[in-house]
């Protein structure tokens, strides 16, 4: 993977599938840091694109790219690793932003010169819509069946591949993602790709002086509900995880179904849903 010199030190990655306001806060919140922030266009309404881009045209640090069709999860972040040019990338979700917006940079510049070995850094997520942040994860392997164990680990071998500082040498090691997986478990995949491959399992270091806020918000436009309802598409997602399980003639067991209708509800159900139902469970009494 070949790609251009730079003064920057790390490229902020945004795919960019509508949610426009929750975007344009997503990217001011990378302003301060100086780096220049590459933001795909993954099939967006087009009024939606065309408020993003107003939005940063007087700002020569937002590159929007536009590869002319929805690419994707995997695709997308692979369009973007290919068209930057940076050392490290950060790919976030465009719901997500960053604390402490004047000082991460920094904090991250102290922990790698402190880490010379640190090729993967992932910070605290802080899940709005769950009120908890999120745990790490660490995949092994049991004969045949793969486990995923949760907790707060200081390293791991998995990371979350839209809220982590990434080396390029990493792809260059491992490759770039899955893009037969459209959208769903290529974090499992890359990390269970390193771990069979011949220089084995990487390691994510955790680093908690850095937080991304993750905000899956209650959706009001038609056409963000839209982009909800295909992000977290059952067909796709099922899709990809027989994808997985496939290349790797492995069982692994997820509740995937589950989760993917929780967030579906909460970003495009009723919001006056759960609260009529407690107020009549009140009521009752």
């Amino acid at each position: 993977m070949e790609t251009a010199t730079t003064t920057k030190i790390v490229d902020i990655l945004i795919l960019f599938f509508n949610k426009v306001d929750q975007t344009i806060s997503c990217i001011n919140s990378f302003l301060p840091s100086g780096q220049d922030i590459y933001v795909l266009n993954n099939g967006s309404d087009a009024a939606q694109l065309a408020k993003l881009k107003r939005s940063f045209d007087n700002h020569p640090q937002v590159h929007i790219l536009d590869a002319g069709t929805n690419l994707g999860v995997s695709g997308g972040r692979n369009y973007l690793i290919q068209h930057t040019k940076a050392p490290w990338v950060l790919s976030v979700d465009n719901d997500i932003t960053i604390q402490p917006q004047d000082q991460w940079l920094s904090i991250f510049q102290t922990y790698i010169s402190q880490h010379p070995d640190a090729a993967i850094v992932a910070p605290l997520i802080y899940n709005v819509h769950e009120q908890a942040y999120s745990d790490q994860l660490q995949l092994r392997l049991e004969d045949n069946k793969l486990v995923v164990d949760t907790g707060l680990y200081d390293r791991t071998n998995c990371f979350p591949g839209g809220a982590s500082i990434i080396h390029r040498n990493i792809f260059e090691n491992y490759g770039l993602f899955d893009e037969d997986m459209f959208v769903g478990f290529e974090d499992y995949e890359y990390a269970l790709r390193a771990i069979r491959s011949p220089q084995g399992a990487f390691t994510v270091h955790k680093v908690t002086g850095i937080l991304l806020i993750h905000d899956h918000q209650f959706q009001k436009k038609a056409t963000d509900k839209k982009a909800v309802k295909q992000r977290y598409n059952e067909d796709r997602l099922n899709e990809s995880y027989n994808r997985f399980v496939a290349k790797y003639g492995i069982e692994f067991e997820h509740e995937w179904q589950w989760w993917t209708r929780q967030q579906v509800e909460r970003m495009t159900g009723n919001p006056w849903k759960k609260i009529k139902m407690t107020i009549k469970k009140l009521m009752s009494r």
